[in-house]
């Protein structure tokens, strides 16, 4: 399965390459998007950024002045009357730096002989489980950085696989009410729930690549007695298929003109735990999700999301595979919930607020990770291929095991960022 997964990442980026004259041939309609982000952080944290393997949810620290966030492409384009391609590509300099995919994948839309609209998507790409990043390359249009939720969805929920969603409109001709349903069934993604155990729940907008290989924090290494003799490096990469069995997932969505959208998914990786490949286990992640979009009176939009789930995954293992006499599965609950305010104030100025909640616990009440963050936004358009953006965000968490027993550390944390981005985006649509 891995020499799969390769082989298809290889295939997408010749499809990126030669999509162009395919549809050159048809003479249809080929878009892109190019974003490029600037931006000066000013970070307060007692602890590093997770980007560098320690436990901070920021991916900033104190020391990084002026840099670039991110470069992204995305590509869109025919390659038949009802076939499309799309292939997002991504920079950033941090974690696991470079350039590869986000997502790559094939878009069948046939066309509709009755009242149903179908679709199919196969290759590599974002379940459609998030109304809060909308943007072209999975961007928000809101803040900066992603709600807790939708910063783990792209940070370790990537699958490969196969896509079928069903679209219909309900009662009369011209009738605002619309539902939808899709399902999936998929390969890799068995590490997934890896981060977020480790690390605990984060919030910024650094979206894992196709191929990245993450620094996480490191493990504990016991002694006689379950004392703690020294850290493991370990690392993550959060794509890869472990016990080759697919996983799956599956959800509803009911559409109110553009006034109100609600949606109901729920998704299973059906990773074995006690599967190891390459380094990386199996984590049987699980999660149902209900989550809202409403245009509320005077203008202001509403976005919430409130997810819940849980994780089994071995503890006691070693870096080969094998198991020890300690060894014995484990089940983390997570769930988290946002509440997202906004206000596009006139063409050029749009205000934001958002609340987020989560926690990750133990059956026995262990806090592995809890808290609670604000975040603030301010967006300036000036023009369409300019954008400035001045965020504001505040976490405050606790951690019982990670920081205390097994790292030394304070149980509490609070982490403050300032954020000044400038956004250059150019775009073109070619009918050629």
């Amino acid at each position: 399965m891995v020499a799969l997964l390769a082989r298809f990442r290889l295939v997408g980026a010749c499809l990126c390459l030669s999509v162009p004259a395919f549809g050159a041939d048809f003479g249809e309609r080929h878009t892109w998007t190019i974003d490029v982000d600037l931006g000066v952080p000013s970070t307060s944290s007692d602890l590093g950024p997770w980007t560098t393997g320690e436990l901070g949810k920021l991916r900033f620290d104190a020391s990084d002045g002026l840099g670039g966030h991110r470069v992204m492409a995305d590509y869109r384009g025919h390659m038949t009357q009802t076939l499309w391609v799309r292939a997002v590509l991504d920079y950033v300099d941090d974690a696991s730096p470079g350039v590869d995919f986000t997502e790559a994948y094939l878009d069948w839309r046939p066309l509709p002989k009755s009242a149903n609209h179908h679709q199919v998507r196969f290759g590599a790409f974002y379940p459609p489980l998030s109304l809060e990043n909308g943007d072209s390359g999975w961007a928000s249009p809101f803040t900066t950085s992603f709600s807790a939720i939708n910063t783990w969805l792209g940070e370790e929920i990537r699958p490969v696989g196969i896509e079928w969603s069903l679209r219909r409109r309900l009662g009369f001709a011209g009738s605002p009410h619309e539902l939808r349903t899709f399902a999936a069934a998929f390969y890799g993604n068995d590490p997934a729930g890896t981060l977020l155990f480790w690390r605990g729940w984060s919030l910024h907008d650094r979206q894992t690549r196709l191929d990245d290989r993450l620094e996480i924090p490191p493990v504990p290494v016991f002694g006689p007695g379950g004392v703690i003799v020294g850290l493991r490096d370990q690392a993550l990469e959060p794509f890869e298929e472990i016990d080759d069995e697919p996983g799956f997932y599956t959800g509803v969505e009911w559409r109110f003109a553009r006034r109100a959208l609600l949606q109901l998914a729920s998704y299973d990786n059906r990773a074995d735990p006690w599967s190891f490949r390459d380094g990386q286990w199996g984590w049987r992640t699980e999660f149902s999700q209900l989550a809202a979009q409403i245009d509320l009176p005077g203008g202001i939009g509403l976005v919430s999301q409130w997810m819940t789930g849980e994780a089994y995954w071995l503890i006691a293992t070693t870096p080969t595979g094998s198991t020890t006499p300690a060894t014995r599965l484990v089940r983390e609950e997570f769930e988290s919930r946002f509440l997202l305010l906004t206000k596009q104030i006139s063409p050029l100025h749009r205000l934001s607020a958002r609340y987020d909640t989560f926690e990750m616990t133990r059956a026995a009440s262990l806090d592995i990770d809890r808290g609670h963050a604000w975040t603030w936004a301010y967006h300036y358009q000036p023009t369409p291929k300019l954008g400035l953006a001045l965020e504001w965000l505040a976490i405050d968490s606790r951690r019982d095991m990670h920081w205390g027993y097994f790292y030394g550390l304070p149980a509490q944390a609070t982490e403050r960022q300032w954020r000044l981005q400038l956004s250059y985006r150019l775009r073109n649509t070619d009918a050629t």
